[in-house]
C-alpha cells in the first residue's frame, strides 16, 4: 500500500508539472504573437516597436531620421544600435525591461537624459552630454525590473580595447628592456671573469719555476 501511495503522489506531481509547463508555453506563444504582430504593424510608423521575448536581438538602423521608438523586453537580451542613425531633433525611447539586458548604443552629437523607474536592476548612462546649442536630446522614458539596462556612445568598447593594446605596448617594451638589462648584466659578469682569469694567468707562470727548484 505505502508503494502504492508513494507512486501516486508522484505520479501527480509529474502531472502537475506537466501542465504547469504546458501552461506556461501557451502563454509564451501567447505573448510571443502578440509582441510580433505588434512591431509588424508599427513598421510604417513614425515610432516603431521593438519587442523581444525569451530571446537575443539586435535592431539596426542605418541612414534613417530616428524620431523615437518603444521597446519591450522580457527574459531576453535586446541592443538598439542607433549609431549610424540620424537625429534631426530630440527622440524618445519608450521601454519596459523584465528580467532582461537592454542596451542602447547612440551615436555623437546626441545628449541623453533618463527617466527610469528602477526596481533592483543595474542602470548605466555612459553618455556624455555637451552644453552646446543645436544639440538633440534622446529622452529615455521606462520601467526596468531585475534588469540591466546601458546607454552607451558609439565606439565605446572598440575605444576600451584600443587602450588595452595601447598598455599591452607598453608592457612588451618594458618586458623587452628588462631582458636587455639582464642581457647586459651577464655579459658584464662574464667579462669580470675573463679579467680575473687574466690576473691569475701571470701568478701561475711564476708559480711554475719555483716548483722546479
Amino acid at each position: 500500500m505505502a508503494k502504492k501511495k508513494s507512486f501516486a503522489k508522484a505520479f501527480v506531481g509529474v502531472t502537475a508539472l506537466a501542465v504547469t509547463g504546458k501552461v506556461v508555453y501557451d502563454k509564451y506563444k501567447i505573448l510571443k504573437t502578440k509582441f510580433e504582430k505588434e512591431e509588424k504593424e508599427s513598421i510604417c510608423d513614425e515610432v516603431k516597436k521593438y519587442n523581444a521575448v525569451c530571446t537575443s536581438k539586435s535592431v539596426e538602423i542605418e541612414d534613417e531620421d530616428f524620431e523615437g521608438c518603444e521597446i519591450k523586453a522580457i527574459a531576453s537580451k535586446l541592443i538598439l544600435d542607433l549609431s549610424l542613425a540620424v537625429f534631426e531633433k530630440d527622440a524618445y525611447i519608450n521601454f519596459k525591461s523584465d528580467a532582461s539586458i537592454v542596451q542602447i548604443i547612440l551615436p555623437e552629437g546626441v545628449n541623453v537624459t533618463c527617466d527610469i523607474e528602477n526596481v533592483a536592476s543595474g542602470i548605466k548612462n555612459l553618455v556624455v552630454n555637451v552644453d552646446e546649442d543645436d544639440i538633440p536630446t534622446v529622452f529615455i522614458i521606462g520601467k526596468s525590473t531585475i534588469s540591466s539596462i546601458e546607454i552607451i556612445p558609439a565606439n565605446f568598447y572598440s575605444d576600451e580595447d584600443d587602450d588595452f593594446e595601447d598598455e599591452d605596448d607598453f608592457e612588451s617594451e618594458d618586458i623587452a628592456g628588462e631582458k636587455a638589462t639582464k642581457t647586459e648584466e651577464k655579459d658584464s659578469k662574464a667579462d669580470e671573469k675573463d679579467l680575473k682569469a687574466d690576473e691569475k694567468a701571470p701568478k701561475a707562470d711564476e708559480k711554475a719555476p719555483n716548483a722546479d727548484k
